[in-house]
């Protein structure tokens, strides 16, 4: 029992950080970019950084508001906003491939770059792998809302293989447009302009007006990933104070009487998004340490059940559901899942995947870094295990009886779990 505690309680801290940094780097993206678009059109505007930090928190304050109190419209703005993300594909896609110059196909599939100064582009493959990996982040987050799915046991499942596929089939093709329409790829790749995709854009259409209206549009899609970001985070947080493994979870755990919302858990969320992006005043180099941590965290928090999903799997341990409404006992095989041999294929693939990412996601860009380039993701990614450890050994250990089995949970369990640990 206290393995699975200690195991639940760093995980739990673990999905903090992710979802923390979901809505925190989406909005700053989207300020960054709002930003670089002004600078696009009015040359002698001189960005500064308080200016994405406003921005950010104005976009924070509009996906609060649609959480809360307007929180009744929300599935069916995701509907149209996943309309607009569809449509506004097309609308991208069609004039760069047609108007953007056309490079040959050796140039884009063939030919490989090393800007990095890695000793060879095996390793630099594997280190620019998080800036790729980035588009997964994200899609678990329909999981953190399946209490309130109507037969989630097969839809949230489905929604994310439904949601990797069309994305992945929407964004392979936009890299490829991209890839032939960027014109020389090695001098984008050494510019300094903060998103290349811009540079691109404005190339290929030959209109800064374009470019501009083009990229507003990614800014808002962005800006709606962390209106997502602040759902399923405000959930995941509000599940880990029902289990009493965070300081203040009675008040977290606290709903809004008119539409039973976790209202303070979303604003938590929200209020730890906007001091983050305080730091952008400061540096934005720094901010973007911080933000690194998304990746380093997500596939880290996927690195813990995989692995006990595994060890489950090859001990045998996870029994068929009983035929004709028997008790089952243990762990039970769910409705979806891969079966047999491909499970566990699958299961190993995924989990030395998400190593390699881990791994490599604590590497800096180039090989020499300077101090104001170093990646010191790995710093805080640690210090927040070792404040999560130590908050477990000083009150957790003696409070926290780890995750709870089922939603509803009577007094009198609570009392008996306690009361088998001698507390």
């Amino acid at each position: 029992m206290a393995s699975l505690s200690i195991l639940t309680q760093g995980e739990g801290s673990i999905c903090i950080i992710a979802w923390t940094a979901v809505p925190t780097g989406a909005v700053y993206v989207t300020g960054s970019i709002l930003q670089n678009a002004v600078a696009m059109k009015r040359p002698d505007y001189e960005p500064q950084g308080w200016h994405v930090t406003l921005i950010m928190w104005g976009i924070l304050l509009i996906c609060a508001i649609l959480n809360t109190w307007l929180g009744m419209i929300l599935p069916v703005l995701e509907v149209f906003i996943g309309i607009v993300h569809v449509l506004g594909f097309f609308a991208v896609l069609i004039p760069i491939v047609y108007l953007g110059p056309k490079a040959d196909a050796r140039s884009v599939f063939v030919q490989s770059f090393n800007v990095g100064g890695w000793r060879d582009i095996t390793l630099a493959t594997f280190v620019g792998l998080k800036g790729i990996v980035g588009a997964f982040l994200g899609t678990d987050g329909v999981v953190h809302m399946a209490e309130e799915v109507a037969s989630s046991t097969m839809v949230v499942p489905h929604s994310m293989l439904f949601a990797i596929a069309i994305n992945g089939v929407l964004g392979f093709a936009m890299l490829i447009a991209f890839l032939f329409t960027a014109g020389d790829l090695s001098a984008v790749l050494k510019s300094d302009a903060p998103y290349s995709f811009m540079q691109i854009l404005e190339s290929a259409t030959q209109s800064t007006g374009a470019a501009i209206v083009f990229s507003s549009m990614i800014a808002i899609m962005q800006a709606c990933c962390g209106l997502g970001g602040i759902s399923s985070g405000s959930r995941m947080l509000w599940a880990f104070s029902r289990e009493q493994a965070l300081p203040g979870w009675r008040w977290i755990l606290q709903l809004d009487k008119r539409t039973s919302v976790p209202f303070h858990s979303i604003c938590v969320i929200v209020m730890a998004a906007g001091l983050i992006g305080l730091i952008n005043i400061g540096s934005s180099v720094v901010l973007n340490i911080v933000l690194s941590l998304l990746m380093e965290a997500f596939f880290f928090s996927y690195v813990i059940p995989l692995s006990l999903l595994l060890y489950r799997r090859v001990k045998g341990h996870i029994s068929e559901p009983q035929q004709g409404g028997g008790d089952n006992k243990g762990f039970v095989w769910g409705p979806f899942r891969v079966r047999g041999w491909l499970g566990i294929v699958n299961n190993i693939f995924a989990l030395v995947f998400s190593g390699i990412i881990v791994v490599f996601g604590f590497w800096p860009a180039s090989s020499h870094p300077t101090p104001s380039h170093m990646n010191y993701s790995v710093a805080i990614f640690g210090g927040v295990l070792i404040l999560a450890v130590g908050y477990y050994l000083g009150w957790g250990r003696k409070h926290y009886m780890g995750p709870l089995a089922e939603v509803e949970v009577t007094a009198a369990s609570v009392e008996e779990r306690r009361g088998e640990r001698g507390l």
